[in-house]
């Protein structure tokens, strides 16, 4: 069974407004009410709270090596709740909305995270630096997320057009999901820094960025108008960061293999930022892959469609021939029962968190390889489920080039192979 973040925060928590994708795309030029699990009322001017931060410094630029949290210089006033405490009030011409669209979406992607882990993530900086600050608007063409910090610059869209990557909310959710990868599963010692926990790094907070969007109540219900409930086809859950109708930064339903990216035996430093994206693919696919083949499982539990109606759209998406599936017998099931499709992919959604989440808290860092993922979501897997998904889940990750053959061969040549 699925569950509505919303509705679980409605009478207590704090209401804002967000865009779950970039205000340039058709459907999503008005930002979406949410309530978040801050009670009403607890925020401070920022917004801030006892882990984090929003802030808007005068004539500030990005941080780096030599310059780090927290900003002492002077800052533009911060915004305020409303009597009440909520933050749904300020207009998005605001100049303040940027930071408070950048607290309310961090403090989303939490309340998703830790719904599957069931308890709060404590960030990795915490020694040095007890809450996280928040900077909507530095002069930069990209966001990131540090020591300490998350700030926002902005990119150019198709007609030149500088956006605020502060609202949008899958780069935001993105650079969150680095934070809480570094806090559940940890941080490597230079010694033990793989390519491949690069690559995972940025695959997994492409997962936490895609996962969370979809507890957007008018973020699922496009997803599924846009493609009669064939999540094959091309639509804004697959493409992670979309920038604009025809950019994204990267695509979830990808057709990569481990064997068309950088070797995961190359050292982590000689690895480039652009490598590591694409190292990461395959593994974003197979947890794509992971979430179709659940939705499509409940929707034949749920008794929405038969298993022999959807064999066909299974074998088209294994074998990323998407356009040759007789599309129609989909279409007009979601015709007759939307809010069936709704359902399963909810209960897709939190099955596949779940499952993450608890597989991410047993993992380590150190000597990182993928088909160690794989063997712990498999054990996770089986202690909610038995067997039952264990194939799936297999042929996921087995059609990337992700095995536990090596995994489990216990050579140490081959264990570093991914």
């Amino acid at each position: 069974m699925s569950f509505s973040l919303n509705d679980f925060h409605r009478r207590t928590g704090t209401r804002f407004r967000l865009y779950v994708q970039s205000p340039v795309l058709e459907g999503f030029g008005e930002p979406e009410t949410v309530w978040v699990s801050s009670p009403a009322g607890s925020l401070r001017p920022g917004p801030a709270d006892g882990r984090m931060y929003a802030i808007r410094p005068v004539d500030k630029k990005p941080y780096d090596d030599a310059a780090m949290p927290p900003w002492i210089g002077p800052c533009h006033p911060p915004a305020r709740g409303d009597r009440a405490g909520h933050f749904d009030h300020i207009a998005t011409d605001d100049p303040a909305f940027a930071s408070v669209h950048m607290f309310g979406a961090v403090r989303r992607v939490l309340d998703v995270w830790e719904s599957y882990l069931g308890g709060p993530v404590h960030w990795h900086f915490n020694i040095t630096h007890p809450r996280l600050e928040m900077i909507a608007h530095v002069p930069w063409d990209n966001a990131h997320f540090g020591w300490g910090f998350m700030e926002c610059g902005e990119g150019r869209d198709d007609q030149g057009v500088e956006r605020p990557f502060a609202l949008n909310f899958d780069i935001i959710a993105h650079e969150a999901g680095h934070g809480m990868i570094f806090s559940i599963v940890g941080m490597p010692v230079p010694e033990t820094l793989t390519a491949s926990y690069r690559g995972f790094h940025e695959s997994a907070s492409d997962c936490v960025a895609m996962l969370s969007a979809l507890h957007f109540d008018r973020f699922v219900d496009h997803v599924l108008r846009v493609t009669d409930g064939n999540l094959y086809v091309e639509n804004e859950m697959n493409r992670i960061g979309e920038l604009s109708r025809t950019r994204q930064i990267r695509k979830a339903s990808n057709a990569l293999k481990l064997s068309d990216v950088i070797d995961v035996a190359t050292p982590a430093n000689d690895v480039t930022g652009k490598q590591v994206h694409k190292l990461g693919q395959p593994h974003t696919g197979a947890v794509f892959d992971i979430l179709v083949e659940f939705y499509l499982d409940r929707l034949v539990a749920n008794g929405v469609t038969a298993m022999e109606k959807i064999a066909a759209l299974r074998e088209a998406g294994r074998c990323a021939q998407f356009e040759t599936a007789d599309r129609t017998l989909f279409a007009d099931a979601f015709a007759r029962e939307p809010e069936a499709f709704r359902t399963a992919l909810c209960e897709a959604r939190d099955m596949l968190g779940l499952r993450l989440a608890e597989a991410w808290r047993r993992l380590t860092p150190h000597d990182f390889i993928f088909a160690r993922e794989l063997d712990m979501l498999l054990t996770v897997d089986a202690e909610f489920t038995g067997t039952r998904n264990r194939q799936t889940i297999l042929e996921c990750f087995e059609w990337r080039g992700i095995s536990l053959e090596a995994y489990e061969s216990g050579d140490r040549r081959q264990y570093r192979i991914g």
